[in-house]
């Protein structure tokens, strides 16, 4: 499936260094927009992939915005300028943690506090045309976990999100892009469409390949990480990473 999903978390000109690495300044962040214009990309979601049964042919010329961890942050600039230019996005909400902030990051990795969107506001973004999805329970590494309690991170997301909203969700991001056991008959189960990984080494409805954007990236960059060449060249990669790994292995 070639629909290039951008993955993004956070839209910061001055970001705390411990957010750095996952922030872009406005600046970037509207040259990024302007890759895709560029491009001739138009933004879509997959609510509405799903609900108006957009067939491969018809998502040509697409791309999928996604901001993790939704952050409220997110409506100073990053929201406002994607409605200003006719964009869509999805953000995915770690729902034990909707309305408060990032503790699994200050907890372990000491991280600079961010406030995360409460209810009120993910019903917003869903008034602006945006849509809201799933980024587990706890934000864990689903990997981590049996295939019963990945499961249950994943249900209990879905259905907190679904209550709040009043509204189907449609797909998940995992957590550090972590696949969970079982993923394919867990997510079918909880009733998924779609799930996100980052660097998944086979690309399946459910552990979709994300694109990172960094603000390290200049514009040629972005331009070639959207680009179907892109694509290709991760496709031809992934078999050789494979096998490279398989035969390390083997000879350890």
């Amino acid at each position: 499936m070639y629909l290039p999903v951008i993955m993004l978390h956070h839209v910061l000109d001055s970001p705390h260094p411990t957010l750095a690495e996952w922030a872009l300044t406005r600046s970037k962040f509207t040259e990024m927009l302007d890759c895709i214009e560029e491009a001739g990309l138009t933004t879509t979601t997959f609510e509405q992939i799903v609900e108006n049964n957009l067939s491969l042919s018809e998502l040509h010329n697409h791309i999928v915005i996604t901001f993790d961890d939704c952050p409220v942050a997110l409506f100073d600039f990053a929201i406002p300028e994607l409605i200003r230019r006719g964009m869509k996005a999805v953000f995915y909400m770690p729902t034990a943690h909707m309305g408060a902030y990032n503790i699994w990051d200050v907890e372990n990795n000491g991280a600079e506090r961010v406030d995360i969107m409460n209810g009120e506001q993910i019903n917003q973004l869903v008034a602006l045309g945006m849509e809201v999805g799933s980024h587990s329970h706890h934000h864990v590494e689903l990997g981590s976990l049996t295939e019963e309690d990945a499961y249950h991170e994943i249900y209990q997301s879905k259905k907190i999100l679904e209550e709040t909203l009043n509204r189907s969700i449609y797909s998940i991001a995992y957590p550090y892009g972590d696949i969970p056991l079982g993923f394919k008959t867990s997510l079918k189960k909880a009733g998924y469409k779609f799930g996100l990984a980052i660097y998944s080494p086979r690309q399946h409805i459910f552990s979709l390949r994300r694109i990172g954007i960094y603000q390290s990236d200049d514009k040629k960059a972005i331009a070639f990480k959207i680009s179907r060449s892109f694509h290709s060249l991760r496709n031809l990669a992934s078999p050789i990473v494979a096998l490279k790994k398989f035969y390390l292995n083997k000879k350890g």
